[in-house]
């Protein structure tokens, strides 16, 4: 019996999230008014692509699931994306329990579902005294369905690598490398980000086994082509094009650029600080490539135009800060036990009090405060 009660906690988190999810893309799109987001915008995008015959979408995936959920469950488009945004997000956070799981080797109960919740829950640091609003950058974002639809095959690329690293079997490496070509059709900002990342983690770890570059030349190759097809396609009519433009973006999301990522990257980089040997574990330190890449993009390049605003070159930076939270959250647990005391109890206040932030956060979106701009309570 008590087995039985211990394992029904997973189901009940998967429900929450998608129950959760459901309601806020539904309240997005019948109250886009006061919810702000860019899901009524992609719900557009989907009937141009229904109703004007060689419409264009570089990413098409959340499109795509969504139109076939109408289709399948016979229901309108907009109750169709309420469903599936809700299961890529609940699709994410069963691969971060089975992540959570596999890495403590954990049996199943409550710890692993408690500590899979706090990476899908948790936000940024906020320090009101200095700037009161919660989003200089988020590990979770409750406002762009393409990037949830990103999210969890960024993951399974970086799982699947990382079984092939270490079992060197072909299988591990395809699958990596079918993750990552599906995710350049979710939102191509993980890819971008993945493949120099992937390069210098490679020549620092001295990855040159036959089979880790074939994957890497074929992973290079592939991307290269869909990824210039996609620019070709969406740059060609000059409405917008992309330019360098050092923190002009950044700067104008955050009121001191310095502060944010000190803010967005609170636990994982005291955690590193603390504890540096972490950086060797290939999950950690593959992470940390990705968001430095990440901010490079972000630092550096933007686009012209009406998109300008939109930063999207600050997606890139957005989904490696969510991967380096998962695989920094599981390894603080995996040492937690041989850890100081000390380090054991700033570090868990520090996550305690991120986690606080980042459910408060949601909670405020989810009664239709503007994402980009709810303060903290204090």
């Amino acid at each position: 019996m008590m087995k039985r009660t211990l394992n029904s906690y997973f189901p009940v988190l998967l429900t929450a999230v998608f129950v959760t999810v459901a309601f806020l893309v539904h309240q997005q799109v019948v109250s886009f008014e006061r919810y702000a987001s860019d899901t009524d915008e992609h719900i557009i995008i989907l009937y141009r692509v229904i109703f004007e015959p060689g419409y264009y979408i570089s990413h098409p995936l959340w499109h795509i699931v969504t139109y076939a959920v109408s289709k399948i469950l016979r229901i309108d488009v907009e109750t169709a994306a309420a469903v599936s945004s809700a299961a890529f997000v609940t699709f994410w956070t069963w691969l971060v329990y089975y992540t959570v799981k596999s890495r403590l080797n954990s049996s199943g109960g409550f710890f692993p579902v408690a500590v899979a919740a706090i990476v899908v829950v948790v936000g940024p640091l906020c320090i009101p005294w200095f700037h009161k609003i919660i989003f200089l950058g988020s590990p979770n974002i409750w406002h762009n369905v393409t990037l949830w639809a990103v999210k969890p095959f960024a993951l399974m690329t970086l799982l699947f690598l990382f079984y092939a690293i270490r079992s060197d079997r072909n299988i591990f490496y395809f699958l990596s490398l079918a993750s990552a070509l599906v995710s350049i059709f979710a939102k191509p900002s993980f890819i971008i980000m993945y493949l120099p990342a992937l390069l210098i983690f490679a020549l620092s770890k001295k990855l040159f086994t036959r089979k880790f570059l074939i994957h890497f030349f074929l992973l290079g190759s592939l991307s290269v082509v869909i990824l210039a097809y996609q620019y070709m396609h969406t740059f060609h009519n000059g409405e917008s094009k992309i330019i360098i433009d050092w923190l002009g973006v950044w700067s104008r999301a955050v009121p001191d650029v310095t502060y944010s990522i000190v803010m967005l990257l609170a636990f994982p980089l005291a955690f590193l600080l603390f504890e540096s040997e972490i950086i060797h574990d290939d999950a950690v330190m593959l992470s940390w490539l990705m968001v430095f890449v990440g901010m490079f993009y972000y630092a550096v390049f933007a686009q012209t135009g009406r998109f300008y605003s939109h930063g999207n070159f600050g997606w890139s930076y957005m989904i490696a800060v969510s991967l380096l939270y998962l695989f920094s959250i599981v390894k603080f647990f995996e040492i937690f036990s041989i850890m100081p005391t000390w380090k054991r109890i700033f570090l868990s206040a520090l996550l305690l009090i991120q986690t606080g932030i980042g459910g408060y956060y949601l909670l405020k979106v989810l009664e239709g405060q503007n994402p980009l701009y709810i303060a903290i309570f204090i």
